[in-house]
């Protein structure tokens, strides 16, 4: 069991690796940049003035100072990311998923940097929440089976401690009748590549060929997981999380109530062949609306991705030409909400366009054995692991001294 002193020994070896720790950032998030982020958001200043002023601070106070570099070091590897790239990207494609709102709270957070003592520092602290606590969750690739989450009761935009009060259990169980509508509603076919799923109840009589299809999740079951109880860094930092997913997507008080049963929902779900799913969960493509209701365009960055080019996905409901008894309608099956797929494209494009996503990619590699679900027990175990390579060196060199 950790002590205080060993989670504060264990930051501030984490820092050591990074430009500012996470746990660091995240303070300063709360405790100063916070009351001045709703300030900002609640005056009457028009949107287009706060985003040229946002930018403006970004370009000139920000970028050209050392601390906008975000770094990871480990011996010989150095790993490094963007944070003013990261503000600006958020800034471009905040309006896809969060619209006017989401577009005000980013463009509100980092003016709220200039409202503060030290700008810069400030600066390298929201970036480095952002990152962190925010885009570094739709990287997390562990599906942790959790307890259901109480409901969020008519906030709007939750507070940290009102969202504390409804997460005290964060996501529930994989909902067992989520696979079978999924594949139901897309017909027992990759909405990709139209491969039908081995267990296609006609296989053998549309003599085609067949493929191991996945039922999807368009929001990833990462976001919320935590482990702990309420005094827990892992809770905090779910706290964080969904401060900053609520505020940046615009997601409707209704889609919180109960986060298990969305993200297990078939509105949130879509059938996928493997290699099609592997992509789609680490962002190398996404679904972008088009003028057409429930008509997605599909947009890859990986040229070497085995997917289709320039592909139109629909979805219909096809759950009625699955009859168990063909004398009874079957239940209509929910088609994937646009607001999910504009959530996913926007994380998408700001993980290419920063290249966060191959700095959280080559960092997670070195600890693909670890039961990491947040930032902070990331950092906690490269201290863990900077502490024992310290124990280890110390213990040769008295070992030496005593041979010598």
């Amino acid at each position: 069991m950790s002590s205080d002193s060993d989670d504060d020994s264990l930051e501030s070896l984490g820092s050591a690796l990074t430009s500012c720790s996470s746990q660091a950032s995240v303070k300063i998030y709360e405790e100063k940049l916070k009351p001045v982020i709703d300030a900002v958001r609640n005056s009457k200043t028009p949107l287009e003035e706060l985003v040229n002023a946002a930018q403006k601070i970004v370009t000139e106070k920000f970028a050209p100072d050392s601390r906008s570099t975000y770094t990871y070091e480990k011996g010989s590897e150095r790993l490094s990311v963007r944070l003013d790239e990261i503000m600006s990207a958020m800034l471009t494609y905040v309006e896809e998923c969060g619209g006017d709102s989401g577009k005000r709270y980013v463009a509100s957070a980092i003016l709220a940097c200039s409202e503060v003592e030290d700008v810069v520092e400030s600066l390298e602290a929201l970036g480095t929440t952002w990152l962190t606590h925010f885009l570094f969750i739709f990287k997390t690739t562990m599906n942790h089976s959790t307890q259901s989450s109480k409901r969020i009761s008519e906030l709007a935009t939750p507070t940290l401690d009102e969202t504390a009060s409804h997460l005290l259990n964060g996501l529930g169980h994989r909902k067992k009748s989520f696979a079978d509508d999924v594949k139901k509603r897309d017909g027992y076919k990759c909405v990709v590549t139209e491969l039908i799923s081995y267990d296609h109840p006609r296989r053998r009589q549309l003599n085609q060929v067949a493929v191991t299809l996945e039922s999807s999740h368009i929001l990833c079951r990462a976001l919320g997981n935590f482990k702990g109880g309420l005094t827990s860094q892992s809770f905090k930092s779910a706290l964080i999380t969904f401060d900053i997913l609520v505020n940046f997507t615009g997601l409707l008080v209704e889609n919180l109530e109960d986060l298990g049963d969305l993200i297990d929902q078939p509105t949130n779900g879509m059938l996928l062949q493997h290699d099609a799913h592997n992509g789609f969960d680490k962002f190398q493509w996404y679904l972008q609306k088009t003028d057409k209701d429930d008509v997605y365009d599909l947009k890859k960055f990986e040229p070497q991705l085995l997917i289709p080019e320039n592909v139109r996905v629909s979805f219909e409901d096809h759950a009625d030409d699955f009859r168990s008894d063909p004398s009874k309608r079957e239940r209509p099956v929910d088609l994937p909400k646009p607001h999910y797929f504009a959530i996913h494209a926007a994380i998408a494009q700001v993980l290419h366009m920063t290249n966060a996503g191959h700095f959280f990619d080559k960092l997670l590699r070195n600890y693909r054995d670890e039961d990491v679900r947040n930032f902070s027990e990331l950092e906690a175990v490269i201290g863990e692991e900077l502490l024992t390579e310290a124990v280890t060196e110390a213990v040769t060199k008295l070992l030496h001294l005593g041979n010598s």
